[in-house]
């Protein structure tokens, strides 16, 4: 019996690893039949849901990714990463307070999650809430200094707060990594 599990369980990855190429590809079609075998064969598969509700989210179908992700959080509680999409899949719906929600828990469960707090320092601003906005964009950049959309939006805030200086120091420390990226384009990398 406990054989018989092992073997669906590793045709069920097999399955899920494909869907993943043909997402990367943007073979959505092959991504979805492939997860179908994934999750006929494995149904618990919380993995397999949540490439679900990626395929889904690319194809802007969004309540269905919410469906997929809240099936992962279900058989797979506290994944930050699925709490995260599913915040952004409530921000495509415009439902802020839901979105927030998610994304607090995805910190909660990964208190490291940059883009978690970038997720939730750009909807307080969105909002707003400027020095909610910052606190959680600073933590962001904090956390991942190489994300250079958290410098952008963070700066905004300063610059609404009529903090020019904070805004200039954020654009400079923002530069040396946007050069590294040209760098990076422009020898192959």
């Amino acid at each position: 019996m406990m054989r018989k599990e092992g073997i669906k369980q590793k045709i069920a990855n097999d399955y899920l690893v494909l869907a993943q190429k043909y997402r990367k590809q943007g073979r959505f079609q092959k991504a979805l039949n492939a997860l179908r075998v994934s999750l006929n064969t494995w149904p618990k598969f919380a993995e397999a849901h949540h490439e679900l509700g990626l395929v889904h989210r690319q194809l802007g179908e969004s309540q269905e990714a919410i469906v997929a992700y809240q099936k992962a959080l279900k058989l797979k509680s506290k994944s930050a990463p699925t709490a995260l999409n599913l915040g952004i899949c409530y921000l495509y719906q415009e439902n802020e307070p839901k979105a927030l929600e998610y994304f607090k828990k995805a910190i909660q469960w990964d208190p490291h999650y940059a883009y978690a707090y970038f997720n939730l320092g750009s909807t307080y601003f969105d909002q707003g809430k400027i020095d909610l906005a910052i606190e959680n964009l600073e933590k962001a950049i904090r956390l991942n200094p190489q994300y250079l959309a958290s410098y952008e939006i963070c700066a905004m805030a300063y610059l609404l707060l009529g903090q020019k200086n904070k805004a200039d120091a954020l654009y400079q420390r923002s530069e040396k990594f946007k050069r590294r990226a040209r760098l990076k384009i422009a020898v192959g990398e």
